[in-house]
């Protein structure tokens, strides 16, 4: 008898199926969100003003 991989879809399947998944994966962002809040709020002040800029207001 041969043995077979398990099937990676299903893997996915089944975490993505998880009710933790959400809470993982908000987790992270937050976490992230945190460690690069600084960069990230001059990346928007640069978005907003080039966006106000182009004329797109």
């Amino acid at each position: 008898m041969t043995r077979t991989s398990p099937d990676p879809v299903r893997a996915v399947r089944r975490w993505g199926g998880d009710p933790l998944a959400p809470f993982l994966l908000l987790a992270v962002g937050t976490l992230a969100a945190a460690a690069y809040g600084n960069v990230l709020t001059w990346a928007m002040v640069g978005g907003l003003a080039g966006y106000t800029l182009s004329g797109s207001v």
